[in-house]
């Protein structure tokens, strides 16, 4: 997956709707688009075609980008030369110089002038090493830390760029050790991007994402990465109802602890729980959740700390909330969900923050209180940021109003129906 085909799955896109979208900026601004389609947008997704400056702007302002983070040109600014606006940017300014020197210490020489330039070309000869594996594996850990608050926009982006950089060391080694390394940074990086995909993205383009992850760690033969990657497989089969491999995914992260505290098989039984709810599986939901709060007990601290590798309690109390939520059991539901939006995580994570809104107003639909739920609903799509429109957000909307009748007339349900259909459809 391109920067630029990247973009457009993480607004929900499809190639078609694409395409009619930058045709009405384009025409917005007063100039004809009448010669773009969409085997044109997906030749410059591919790399076999490079879009007009014209074009080129209207992409960017359609994905709320820049050039560089679309895939093409470079970025050359100094660290530092622009404010901060966020953590994402942040992160990219800080280690822009050091993640290029990375990238020059791994790739040769052509890879490289084509990713920064021909300033950052390494020497002849010149392989990945210790320091710079050591770089880009302290890169992917602190990506770990935005998993649930940078936008998926800039995230999966950054993460991609990141792979490039793994790819070139993987071409510049035959070192054992090394190798592995890399494969281990490789697969924690594509699974972060399938995650965030989970969010917001199409289930094919999700369920790809972790598909490549699984190969990556089983190419570096390690276990735990193996087990996180399933861990949330697990989870994200649970959102898009793969109930069945959902199931084999989540159990076999539990299994990978062999009965110790593990944080992945915390995540496990966390992924078991949302969709035993689903089923309809009351009882088992009841079971899964008790079994990861006891496991959590058990763990060291250096476990439970929330950067997207381990279950802090945000990530466990999210989980245990929304399952037992989705199960029906919203007076146990309640007191966590409380417990979660006390946490300072919840203020970054929007759409997780947003779900949880969404769960109580589940419980308001359950109690017959059709206008609180409506007034839930209306309120925290209206909060949230229309990049969030796609996803897990408008179809939790969806299931939580399925029990109401389609044809009711209720006003406050018609007009919530009617805001959420408009909205998830605007480009």
């Amino acid at each position: 997956m391109s920067m630029l085909r990247a973009h457009r799955a993480v607004r929900g896109y499809t190639l078609v709707e694409a395409v009619e979208a930058l045709k009405e900026v384009l025409a917005e601004r007063g100039t004809p688009g009448s010669g773009l389609g969409h085997q044109r947008l997906s030749q410059w997704e591919q790399g076999q075609d490079i879009p007009s400056p014209r074009y080129l702007d209207a992409l960017c302002f359609l994905y709320r980008s820049r050039p560089d983070r679309l895939g093409f040109g470079s970025d050359y600014s100094e660290a530092g030369s622009f404010p901060l606006e966020d953590a994402e940017d942040a992160m990219n300014r800080r280690h822009f110089v050091g993640l290029a020197a990375a990238g020059a210490a791994l790739a040769p020489t052509q890879s490289m002038a084509g990713l920064f330039g021909a300033s950052f070309a390494p020497p002849s000869g010149h392989h990945a090493d210790a320091r710079s594996v050591g770089l880009l594996e302290e890169m992917v850990e602190q990506s770990g830390f935005l998993l649930q608050s940078a936008a998926p926009a800039e995230f999966i982006p950054a993460r991609m760029m990141d792979l490039a950089r793994v790819q070139a060391g993987l071409l510049t080694t035959t070192d054992t050790a090394v190798r592995r390394r890399l494969r281990r940074v490789y697969a924690k990086n594509a699974g972060l991007i399938a995650i965030r995909l989970s969010d917001v993205g199409a289930v094919a383009d999700t369920f790809e994402w972790f598909a490549i992850a699984r190969h990556a760690a089983r190419a570096a033969e390690d276990e735990t990465v193996q087990a996180w990657v399933a861990a949330w497989t697990g989870d994200a089969c649970a959102f898009h109802r793969q109930f069945k491999p959902g199931l084999v995914a989540a159990q076999a992260a539990q299994s990978a602890a062999a009965g110790r505290p593990s944080a992945v098989a915390v995540l496990g039984y966390l992924a078991e729980a949302g969709i035993q709810a689903r089923l309809g599986n009351r009882q088992a939901t009841f079971v899964a959740v008790a079994r990861a709060e006891r496991m959590f007990a058990l763990l060291p601290d250096g476990e439970t700390v929330a950067d997207g590798f381990h279950v802090s309690e945000y990530l466990l109390r999210w989980n245990q909330a929304n399952a037992l939520a989705l199960a029906g059991a919203h007076a146990e539901a309640a007191p966590l969900r409380d417990r979660v939006l006390e946490l300072s995580a919840s203020r970054h994570d929007l759409i997780g923050r947003a779900l949880l809104y969404l769960d109580e107003a589940a419980a308001h639909v359950d109690r017959g209180e059709l206008e609180g739920a409506c007034q839930t609903i209306t309120t925290t799509w209206q909060r949230l940021p229309q990049e969030f429109h796609v996803g897990q957000v408008p179809d939790r909307v969806r299931e939580v109003l399925a029990p109401l009748p389609a044809a009711r007339s209720a006003r406050p349900l018609a007009e919530v129906r009617a805001l959420i259909e408009s909205s998830a459809s605007t480009p």
